[in-house]
């Protein structure tokens, strides 16, 4: 069985797709800095078509769509430029969801505040000749039918408002007499259930879809830019909602996101990281001489758990502890990686000895 993208594809074809007419207040209504790339208009042009065409492997109702998009790539504008169309199709509440408390903060910026830098609308948003404000509500009962009322929350906490109801927390009623357009961002943290065969009734992913299922006119947007295709289960859930790839491959080729340079090595786990040290020293040092003010980070990513994590921070700081000029000079006489090597290079024309070098490392 195919993905919806590809069945969208199948029935249309690309250029039928590049077709699609993306109405005014949805170009006109965002903000004239963030010009409008080739892959964002055809995500709303796929959007456009599945919502009103026919089509044979068309979605059921309620709606239930995956964006699999790159970061990077500019979903934020994706959502706000969907909400604006929804708008006018008669949907006036908008629930948005996300696991992490300081995206909701990033987010609300994206969507309320007019003086953020990233913020996504124009100055007054006009729709059908009358202006539409985009509130902030604590739940449904509380939005009005003439403008755009977004509820913030975590999944964490929608999960907990919904099974622990207080006041002025939103409950399932509020989801019946009303058609909600539910907008979930990292939606990969959404499948637990999912991913570990577990069963849907309590876990976060049950509590999504209970709410999708109040209102047959009800919509789930989810965005996300790791999907996992190897997995079984999520192909099976995903496969006929994914309206839409572009992943980061298509994003590099496009030459929308920076180069990445991948670096192999088949040194041990301390030699790998001497050599990152070293990488990240030069970057800082060639932009000191290139009178840029710069801090490189390195990531040092566990495969598995928090608990490794902390053994690696442990053992990382013992390393840095025990940091010498012998470490160095054997990375130099044994690095076979070209860039590391550049480094060194670098370090020799600049007077940095590798004493210099352990300091600034240890430093930093």
């Amino acid at each position: 069985m195919a993905f919806l993208h590809e069945i969208l594809l199948y029935e249309f074809g690309k250029r039928a797709i590049g077709q699609v007419v993306i109405p005014n207040h949805v170009i006109d209504n965002l903000k004239p800095e963030f010009k409008l790339r080739p892959y964002q208009i055809e995500a709303f042009q796929r959007f456009i078509l599945c919502h009103s065409e026919e089509f044979e492997g068309k979605p059921h109702k309620p709606f239930h769509l995956l964006y699999n998009m790159a970061t990077g790539s500019g979903k934020t504008l994706v959502m706000a430029g969907l909400m604006l169309y929804l708008y006018e199709k008669g949907y006036r509440n908008f629930l948005f969801f996300v696991n992490s408390n300081n995206i909701i903060q990033k987010t609300k910026d994206n969507f309320l505040n007019p003086q953020a830098t990233k913020y996504l609308f124009n100055k007054k948003i006009v729709i059908d000749g009358k202006e539409v404000l985009i509130k902030e509500v604590d739940n449904f009962e509380e939005s009005d039918n003439q403008n755009i009322n977004i509820k913030f929350t975590t999944i964490q906490q929608l999960h907990i408002d919904l099974n622990n109801t207080k006041e002025n927390s939103v409950t399932y009623e509020d989801f019946k007499d009303k058609k909600i357009v539910l907008i979930a961002d990292e939606a990969h943290h959404l499948s637990s259930a999912t991913k570990s065969n577990g069963p849907l009734f309590g876990s976060w992913e049950g509590t999504v879809l209970e709410i999708l299922n109040q209102n047959v006119e009800n919509i789930l947007l989810e965005f996300t830019a790791t999907l996992d295709y190897e997995s079984r289960e999520m192909v099976n859930k995903y496969q006929d909602k994914v309206i839409f790839k572009y992943d980061l491959a298509q994003f590099r080729i496009d030459k929308y996101s920076k180069e990445i340079n991948i670096i192999r090595s088949y040194y041990d786990e301390q030699d790998r990281i001497i050599q990152a040290l070293i990488l990240n020293l030069y970057r800082q040092e060639l932009a000191t001489s290139n009178n840029i003010n710069l801090k490189p980070v390195i990531l040092f990513k566990a495969k598995r758990t928090i608990a490794e994590s902390e053994r690696n921070k442990e053992k990382f700081h013992k390393l840095i502890e025990n940091f010498s000029v012998e470490m160095i000079e054997k990375i130099r006489k044994t690095s076979t990686v070209p860039i590391v090597q550049k480094a060194f290079r670098f370090f020799e024309t600049k007077g940095i000895s590798a004493n210099e070098i352990v300091k600034r490392i240890q430093a930093n």
